[in-house]
């Protein structure tokens, strides 16, 4: 899934220990352009995203593999 539009705000980045060692979670909250403006939340694992690189406002595209549980 692809996830074209504006990055609003990163959420407090999360740690834990799970049963195969310690994660690192971050989440970021998008806004797709349209004609009715929605916020998708993603939530980025492991050390995939580093929260320097964009400045609030950024225009930014998100490829991601949807999961639920």
């Amino acid at each position: 899934m692809e996830i074209k539009g504006k990055l609003l705000q990163f959420l407090p980045p999360q740690t834990g220990e799970g049963k195969n060692g310690p994660w690192k979670k971050q989440e970021i909250i998008v806004e797709q352009q349209g004609q009715v403006p929605k916020k998708v939340c993603v939530s980025v694992w492991g050390d995939k995203l580093n929260v320097t690189q964009w400045p609030g406002g950024a225009a930014l595209t998100v490829q991601e593999d949807v999961e639920s549980r």
